[in-house]
């Protein structure tokens, strides 16, 4: 081969070379980034969503999605870092009281047509979608975890001690029989419930809102000291006075859920997820569900529903962020999660699922959706959540009453509130 030869060949294949490397170049320009922040609900979150991730990026070459997944404990931090620092995530998979403090640090912005069509937003279960993530008359996001809170019974124990458990559980006064009759009759506790950990309030706030009562009034004070508050804490020190609960001052759901499993506590008030644990610990466990019970008889029961929210950075590439809504809210997608993570469907087409429609039990939960409310939007929700569980520990070793308890904590709370 001459020399000429050879050097016209080199050029034709550096010229090549050149080319090939400006294709790829100008298709990584062209390439969308996305970042994504989960939450970790179990050890089946991380390998969840990989495989999503994965899924989606091979139907969408153009897109590049950065998973990372947090847990529960670190994510608000996490979450609050990535904003002051100026690098908040695309999409955030977010608890939905943390909400308002997003918005009011300017850091996601509000669901719009650009980001969900209209077919999605349809296909949303209107309690979750409509009151789950409005905020100053704005919905910020997505339901993409969604749970309610309902009575738990252990068949057997209820049976042994001679109640039915497919009975309604209609007023205070059914359930006060059935737990102090099933500890009377079978020496297990009939109920348990905590004022020790950070849930207590909810424990209060069964009661407090299945009596008409609220946390809070309009104007932002409080209104948990209410006659309907201050007969919810009754109804629960009564409840240990007559010894058929397990002392809610040295017990959490962690210690009292294990209880359960181990046929020492006939009832208690838990969220769906716990089914799949129990029936995993104690497969012998016969379980009803029932809604908590209200006070008066023709009372609507309302259910304690709970929704984590996706919610969408200001900065969120807006046709990459839409496709890889349109692929997670998918039918597909969200039962594999919701089957996985033991959470009730978020949209209206998974209705049909066996899953969901097979079980009696999650049927229960997801029948209660309706009349669940959610956590209040309120900017001193923590500090109220505090208050109300030193109010319920008073009240329980006989400090205090009821009555005196609630207004000491109503006080303390209105001179946080601005």
């Amino acid at each position: 081969m001459s020399i000429y030869r050879l050097i016209v060949r080199s050029a034709g294949l550096l010229a090549a070379a050149v080319a090939i490397g400006a294709l790829l170049a100008g298709a990584a320009a062209a390439q969308q980034k996305l970042s994504f922040l989960a939450a970790e609900y179990s050890a089946k979150t991380l390998p969840f969503w990989e495989q999503v991730v994965a899924d989606f990026e091979a139907a969408n070459p153009d897109i590049d999605v950065t998973l990372e997944v947090a847990g529960w404990n670190t994510i608000h931090d996490l979450t609050a870092q990535r904003i002051a620092a100026g690098t908040m995530p695309d999409l955030v998979n977010t608890a939905t009281i943390w909400v308002p403090e997003w918005v009011d640090a300017a850091a996601i912005r509000p669901l719009g047509d650009d980001l969900v069509d209209a077919a999605l937003r349809a296909d949303f279960v209107p309690a979750l979608f409509d009151k789950g993530a409005v905020y100053n008359g704005e919905n910020w996001g997505l339901p993409i975890a969604a749970a309610a809170r309902a009575i738990l019974l252990n068949r057997g124990l209820l049976a042994q001690a001679g109640f039915d458990p497919d009975a309604p559980i209609a007023t205070w006064d059914d359930y006060r029989s059935i737990i102090v009759g099933v500890k009377e009759k079978t020496g297990a506790f009939g109920y348990a419930f905590d004022a020790k950990g950070v849930r207590a309030f909810r424990d209060f706030g069964y009661y407090l809102l299945n009596n008409g009562g609220t946390f809070f009034a309009t104007d932002g004070k409080a209104a948990f000291n209410s006659p309907e508050g201050v007969e919810a804490l009754q109804f629960l020190v009564d409840l240990v006075k007559a010894g058929a609960v397990p002392d809610p001052l040295g017990t959490t759901l962690e210690d009292y859920q294990p209880m359960y499993e181990a046929g020492r506590v006939a009832t208690m008030i838990n969220g769906n997820f716990a089914i799949a644990g129990i029936k995993a610990n104690a497969p012998g466990l016969e379980i009803a569900v029932a809604a908590v019970p209200v006070k008066t008889a023709g009372q609507t029961p309302v259910t304690w529903g709970v929704t984590d929210t996706l919610v969408i950075g200001k900065a969120a590439p807006v046709e990459a962020s839409r496709k890889f809504i349109a692929h997670i809210f998918s039918t597909a997608v969200r039962n594999q999660f919701d089957e996985a993570e033991g959470m009730l469907p978020v949209l209206l087409s998974q209705a049909g699922n066996p899953a969901f429609t097979g079980d009696p039990n999650i049927k229960a939960f997801i029948d209660m959706l309706p009349t669940s409310q959610f956590d209040p939007f309120h900017p001193q929700y923590a500090q109220m959540q505090e208050l109300v569980k030193t109010a319920m520990q008073s009240a329980i070793t006989g400090a205090a009453s009821p009555k005196d308890a609630l207004d000491k904590a109503a006080a303390d709370f209105n001179a946080l509130v601005k």
